[in-house]
């Protein structure tokens, strides 16, 4: 029988209620014995069947509660699933059709509305600069400077640059144009040290970061008692600023462990040289180290090579190059390991909070983890640029350049 991807939201849901009526009767079940129960489900018919009500009946308001609690996880569920495909399925369709962009002068309106959508809501990240048309050329030899003009960058942000010619009646760029083009964006400062070159955004995912550093504020946060509504946990802050990006870190000095066999994460204490983790069955390991000093290097030590890391096992060492670095380990059962960090926090959890309103954000996670830090990354401090394109090519490249944007990208 197939499954498709409501039925497995459905059978998560019938789950819960099941593990929840064994525990109601201090019974912890096995999974076998879930397992049993949730043979009995049927998830291809929606969680609300129907609700019959003859005239003159009293009404049931338990019973009408439990029928609408159904239809909204029954629309809970559609929209997840709606998500699921749109973000899984359609993101390099997403990217393919805004790197196909028409020149906005030359289209018509409908054209230039279906640009501005396609650019600012692909998954890649937010258009901070786009230009199509009324290109300010120098040429010299054969490198022409295009002017993009002046604008102010956020310092410590990460850019992509990008530049799209126009296609053949096939969909394609001519091969021949493209023989022997280089193309490189200047960001001119006053300052030199602020000053940098980028080349255009590739296969090999090119990025850069604007020089400076984001300000960073940590609010520690606590939440003595867990209050789940609707499976968020929310937390009330004083304020929150719309103009700045939040993250949670939860779990301080911890790692989350996730069994590969029934799935259920636990907390462990972050191994280390006197507190080594030993794997009790094959799992997943996942923390976050923050606030390293720059060029930081964590050891690590392994009994054996674990079956996947998201780091290189070349030399016994993990660079910490980002604020927010994640680790990653699939292990297997019986692999013990430890790491040294010298500067630096380690957290469980690193996780996006959905913002309600100017006070309060929802989180969604680990709900044993109790302390929590709120992550402010502030987007204030910002330095002038002059951006310019030199390209260089003996062909006549200027006719055939279609678009130039700069985007900035977003974990």
């Amino acid at each position: 029988m197939e499954i498709y991807k409501d039925m497995i939201e459905k059978l998560k849901f019938h789950r819960n209620i099941i593990i929840n009526a064994f525990i109601r009767k201090n019974y912890y079940p096995s999974s076998q014995e879930v397992n049993d129960k949730l043979k009995l489900v049927n998830s291809r018919i929606a969680l609300f069947e129907s609700y019959i009500s003859k005239p003159g009946s009293y009404m049931n308001v338990k019973e009408l509660n439990y029928c609408f609690e159904m239809i909204a996880k029954d629309i809970e569920i559609l929209y997840t699933v709606l998500e699921d495909i749109l973000t899984n399925e359609f993101s390099a369709l997403k990217i393919y059709i805004e790197s196909s962009l028409s020149e906005l002068e030359s289209k018509a309106e409908y054209y230039r509305k279906r640009c501005d959508e396609e650019i600012h809501s692909t998954t890649l990240g937010t258009t901070v600069l786009f230009q199509a048309n009324n290109w300010n050329v120098t040429e010299n030899d054969e490198t022409n400077l295009i002017s993009l003009g002046s604008m102010d960058l956020i310092q410590g942000m990460e850019i992509a640059c990008f530049i799209n010619f126009k296609e053949n009646e096939e969909g394609e760029v001519n091969e021949k144009l493209l023989e022997g083009l280089d193309v490189v964006f200047q960001f001119d400062n006053n300052d030199p040290e602020k000053s940098f070159w980028a080349l255009p955004y590739n296969y090999n995912n090119n990025s850069y970061k604007v020089p400076g550093e984001i300000g960073i504020n940590n609010y520690e946060l606590l939440v003595p008692i867990i209050s789940v509504v609707n499976d968020y946990v929310p937390i009330e802050v004083a304020e929150i600023n719309f103009s700045n990006r939040y993250k949670i870190a939860g779990g301080l000095g911890g790692m989350q462990v996730t069994s590969k066999k029934t799935g259920e994460t636990y907390l462990y204490k972050f191994a280390n040289a006197e507190n080594a983790f030993i794997a009790p069955e094959d799992c997943f390991v996942e923390f976050f180290v923050l606030d390293a000093n720059k060029n930081t290097h964590m050891e690590y030590s392994f009994t054996e090579q674990p079956i996947a890391t998201n780091f290189s096992l070349s030399n016994g060492k993990i660079d910490i190059n980002t604020d927010a670095k994640r680790i990653f380990i699939e292990c297997q059962k019986g692999l013990a390991m430890f790491f040294t960090l010298p500067t630096g926090k380690v957290y469980a959890s690193f996780e996006d909070p959905v913002i309600v309103n100017s006070k309060t954000f929802l989180y969604k996670g680990n709900w044993n983890i109790k302390d929590f830090v709120l992550r402010e990354y502030v987007r204030s401090n910002t330095s002038p640029y002059k951006i310019n394109v030199f390209i260089k090519s003996s062909e006549d490249i200027i006719s055939k350049l279609e678009s130039i944007y700069i985007k900035e990208v977003t974990s």
